[in-house]
């Protein structure tokens, strides 16, 4: 008898407990790899990111500290010739649909740059236009529009999430298709005005975003803008637009460090439950593995055999958790619900994901291989006898 037939033999003598052993693992690696490609998505997010050749300017000390309008023509004077192809003010509004549990981010946004600072948008210039005359014009990503079931010249009624609580309608003056953003823009002029007749004071400004002309052009700013404002009353902290979206990520928080624990948890209980099933099935064949130690097969084999074992129950597993869900991304884009982004599977997860199913088929034998290579072959022969 071959040592394949002899493995897949002891496979199929249980094969309930062969199929369960492998569905144990399996799941544990389609829930570890979902959890790893939106890691994947989010770095992607901030090396694409970089492309953009932004920067963000804010606050010293915190993003939610307001700074004053009037710093974006101090910021466009300083600026040589060409650096700073347009500077974008943001302050966020984090409004929400009254009596509703919808929620989406919101911020109010220069109307004249905004399309420039954020072309990749690919705004349509009917869009742009219509943003830029209609006194209470938005645009919206895609999503939240498809989640909202809103279309151009809907009106749209905000409560702020910040004082004084502003109630503000809006007429959805455009839908951005070329990103998954959900995120809703209106003008930073219209929100000033109704701040200042509500407070008596002009609203402040969370970020300043620069959209640079060139690499070198981004180092100046990265470098001499805080310098400008220091031992001001207003300084300012430049960063490159993955910092700014690291930090703000993180400030919800370290869920990706959340992911990678939950991952091990999850290659831990995978591990132990293959551990127990190889251990139960070495406890049921000890007299079997003692008879072939006496027809002539060596300790080292008996050890292979069991670890080949564990080997292929890793494979099956990847083979049904990770490669299947592997496939369907390619052929369609299956969206999660309260995911802003699809779930994308890389050749990179892939094999991550395969590598750690098999591990754990082979982690979970190894200390069964262990107790055969040590098995005395004529104390387990006294019960055959």
């Amino acid at each position: 008898m071959s040592g394949v037939t002899l493995l897949l033999k002891n496979l199929t003598r249980n094969k309930l407990r062969t199929l369960l052993t492998v569905a144990a693992i399996a799941l544990p690696m389609l829930v570890f790899t979902v959890a790893r490609s939106f890691v994947d998505v989010v770095d992607l997010v901030l090396r694409e990111s970089d492309r953009n050749m932004r920067v963000a300017v804010h606050q010293k000390l915190t993003y939610t500290t307001y700074m004053p309008q009037r710093l974006r023509g101090e910021i466009e004077s300083l600026a040589p010739p060409g650096a700073v192809t347009a500077i974008c003010r943001t302050s966020w509004f984090g409004g929400h649909i009254e009596n509703t549990q919808s929620t989406f981010p919101n911020m109010a946004v220069d109307r004249d740059t905004f399309p420039i600072v954020y072309s990749e948008f690919g705004l349509s210039p009917e869009a742009v236009e219509r943003f830029r005359n209609e006194r209470r014009g938005a645009v919206v990503g895609r999503p939240t529009a498809d989640q909202m079931n809103w279309k151009i010249g809907d009106r749209v009624t905000l409560v702020g999430g910040l004082p004084p609580f502003l109630t503000l309608e809006f007429v959805i003056a455009g839908i951005i298709e070329k990103t998954n953003n959900p995120w809703l823009y209106f003008g930073l002029d219209y929100y000033n005005e109704c701040y200042q007749q509500a407070t008596g004071e002009a609203v402040g400004i969370h970020n300043f975003w620069l959209k640079c002309g060139s690499p070198s052009a981004r180092e100046w700013a990265l470098s001499e803008i805080d310098k400008h404002f220091a031992n001001t009353d207003h300084e300012t902290r430049t960063e490159m637009e993955s910092t700014f979206l690291a930090a703000f990520t993180r400030s919800g928080g370290d869920w990706v460090g959340l992911v990678w624990t939950v991952g091990r948890l999850i290659v831990l209980v995978a591990v132990s439950v293959a551990f127990n099933t190889l251990s139960m099935a070495f406890r049921e064949r000890t007299r079997e593995l003692a008879v072939l130690r006496a027809l002539g097969f060596s300790a080292g084999k008996i050890v292979r055999m069991v670890l080949y074992e564990g080997f292929v129950l890793g494979l099956l597993a990847a083979l049904i958790g990770v490669l299947p869900l592997y496939v369907l991304t390619r052929l369609v884009e299956l969206q999660l619900p309260s995911i802003p982004f699809a779930v994308s599977i890389s050749g990179t997860t892939l094999t991550v994901a395969s590598t750690v199913a098999i591990a754990c088929g082979v982690l979970a034998a190894i200390v069964p291989a262990w107790r055969s290579s040590r098995l005395k072959v004529a104390t387990a022969l006294r019960k055959v006898v």
